[in-house]
């Protein structure tokens, strides 16, 4: 039995062996009736509602009619694809599309790029682009698909490898994956806990009671499900692997019922002192807008610092990313203090495994970046340090002075 999430109707199956949506009365009779306005015309056999191809019939007035429009599907989960060798605009997270169907099955969509995973008419899954939506998915256009027909499996059931374009050939990579749980999850929390912001990476093969695990790429914290089902982040110093017996760090009250962290609609808490306390600024994402270009102006002091800072791809610093200067020697990294720091080429020489610098924010950042810390920075003058309202860190995507 199904409820609906109004709690006004349910989705049974009544004596007659049909699956029937009633309200209020069937469940009165604790669903020893037949009682409903909508049903399906045959009797299914123990097939389940989204599996039998019987048209389905509705109350109109005081008759029963046939209405082939009726669908009953499962609400697909989110999905995250990961294609590291080539094709990667098409890697990410994708949300399925509500009450839409593609070929007549469920179809998503990325969040970020004019991406879509559908299947084609070819009964194979497709990762196909605005070419294949205008056509309304009536196709088989993409540059990423699975080699064989998916018989109605899901994109994260097959097993088999996927091909994706290389030039003017498909080419197979067995790199492609994907999956319902997201492979890397980033942490922001400014207020409180910074140490526990960063990038998580999936642990492959670890669950912790049914759910999956990830791991802070750099310090010993975890992302996990509690035995009363909430996400926590955790980390035990005494012994890593004994991570579930530490104390939550942040962790959301209202279980997740298998919703992904990324996912869940409620506000985290975080440890402060001895209690847990919450914190709608933290949050929990696939995503990290990570800016490509970084101004820095430094007028009063430390101007060999100041310029132009680009992102370094695929580097990180800390667990976050990291900023080269052009054509000079500094970079803009985040110190083992859990502070953004301008450093020499004496902190790249410690790979960054330290917290040196002649700039650095004055509070810890949390996850937060650069341009968009609200706190003051400071600059070494001398042998100390001294807070510099005149330090603005603008961002080529969003310039923000600090206010």
């Amino acid at each position: 039995v199904w409820r609906h999430k109004s709690g006004k109707s349910w989705l049974y199956t009544g004596t007659s062996g049909m699956w029937i949506i009633g309200g209020g009365d069937a469940k009165e009779r604790n669903f020893e009736c037949t009682r409903g306005v909508i049903y399906s015309k045959y009797a299914h056999g123990g097939l389940m509602p989204d599996r039998i191809d019987s048209i389905w019939l509705r109350l109109s007035g005081d008759k029963f009619h046939e209405d082939s429009s009726i669908t009953v599907s499962i609400k697909p989960s989110p999905l995250y694809v990961q294609t590291p060798n080539g094709q990667q605009r098409c890697a990410g997270e994708y949300l399925p599309v509500a009450d839409a169907l593609a070929n007549g099955l469920p179809f998503w969509e990325h969040i970020g790029s004019k991406c879509w995973l559908y299947s084609g008419t070819n009964g194979m899954w497709i990762i196909g682009g605005a070419d294949a939506k205008v056509k309304e998915f009536k196709c088989t256009r993409g540059v990423v698909y699975c080699r064989v027909p998916h018989g109605g499996a899901m994109p994260d059931k097959m097993v088999t490898n996927w091909l994706r374009l290389e030039g003017e050939t498909f080419r197979e990579d067995a790199a492609i994956s994907i999956s319902v749980k997201p492979p890397t999850l980033y942490v922001v929390s400014p207020n409180g806990q910074q140490k526990c912001a960063g990038e998580y990476r999936l642990v492959a093969g670890e669950t912790v009671h049914g759910q999956p695990v990830w791991k802070h790429r750099k310090a010993i914290f975890r992302i996990f499900s509690s035995r009363e089902g909430i996400w926590r982040i955790a980390g035990n110093e005494a012994k890593e692997s004994d991570y579930r017996d530490g104390t939550s760090m942040i962790q959301c009250d209202v279980p997740h019922k298998g919703a992904m962290p990324n996912r869940i609609g409620a506000v985290w808490s975080r440890l402060e002192g001895e209690e847990l306390i919450k914190d709608s600024a933290i949050a929990i994402s696939t995503v990290l807008h990570k800016p490509a270009k970084l101004h820095v102006k430094s007028p009063n002091g430390q101007q060999r610092s100041a310029g132009e800072y680009v992102l370094v791809a695929g580097t990180q610093a800390n667990g976050h990313p990291l900023w080269r200067q052009m054509g000079g020697k500094y970079w803009l990294y985040s110190g083992t203090n859990g502070m953004w720091i301008f450093g020499s080429s004496i902190a790249k020489e410690k790979n960054f495994d330290c917290s040196r610098g002649v700039i650095y924010s004055n509070t810890q950042h949390g996850g937060v970046m650069p341009d968009r810390l609200k706190s003051l920075w400071l600059r070494l003058d001398g042998e100390a340090f001294h807070e510099d309202e005149s330090i603005v860190i603008e961002a080529d995507h969003a310039p923000r002075k600090r206010p």
